[in-house]
């Protein structure tokens, strides 16, 4: 790229007055600098990958010519979307697009001369389903999303290390709250491959006796009403009361 007239480098002072030509020099430069960059993008080749929700960040898309050498797209500047290849050379290529948790998707593409392509759109599929995010759930509803997911448990502990029945928790370990999930939440799961949960051990309600009023009574006597609701006394103490 050659400007007309040549750009010419010269740095001036503050307060230095800037000639007209000077100026329309800058502005000339830029302007060429934008055309060719428009020029050169309108020959790229962009890329969208169809599927709706899924991490941008995630994915990575390569073309491969077919004598083997590959070149590796430019990731989307949020909020932008398209993968763009700025520069491949007209010929065949084999485009890749691939993920975690997702089938890659590949297309067939030939570059012509002009480099005037439309964008291409790859679709991912799913491998399998993505862990939620389970923590302060109760291990009842946790087992149940998992289950909508067809993501499998294979194991499930509380925080004693007590084995928990998956598939019959019961009422009391039910009600627990998970704390530990394993893969972590956003993580895809692969058919074949299991979550594993860590759980608040199970409440067990223990039983109580209401204290009688023993005001009154003397130690024989209020031994033997401890004693008749299954209490017993410990170690006794006599304390002598000042008279008033």
């Amino acid at each position: 790229m050659r400007l007309e007239p040549p750009f010419i480098r010269k740095t001036v002072q503050a307060g230095d007055p800037v000639t007209a030509q000077a100026w329309n020099d800058l502005v000339t430069g830029i302007a060429t600098l934008y055309a060719y960059i428009e020029a050169s993008e309108a020959a790229a080749v962009r890329v969208q990958i169809s599927n709706s929700g899924i991490d941008l960040s995630s994915v990575r898309v390569a073309a491969t010519r077919d004598d083997g050498i590959a070149f590796e797209a430019v990731d989307p500047v949020p909020p932008g979307t398209l993968f763009t290849f700025p520069g491949l050379r007209p010929g065949a290529y084999k485009l890749r697009a691939e993920a975690p948790g997702f089938e890659p998707a590949t297309l067939d593409l030939v570059v012509p001369v002009d480099g005037a392509l439309a964008t291409q759109n790859l679709t991912l599929t799913k491998r399998g389903d993505f862990m939620p995010y389970l923590f302060s759930q109760t291990l009842q509803d946790a087992l149940d999303a998992l289950t909508a997911l067809k993501i499998a448990v294979d194991s499930v502990l509380d925080v004693t290390g007590t084995a928990v029945p998956v598939a019959m928790p019961g009422a009391a370990f039910g009600q627990s709250l998970v704390l530990v999930q394993f893969p972590p939440p956003g993580t895809p799961v692969a058919p074949g491959e299991a979550a594993q949960l860590v759980i608040s051990a199970a409440l067990q309600p223990e039983a109580s006796i209401e204290m009688p009023s023993l005001t009154g009574l003397t130690f024989a006597e209020a031994s033997k009403a401890l004693e008749t609701i299954g209490l017993r006394v410990g170690k006794a103490q006599t304390k002598q009361t000042p008279r008033g």
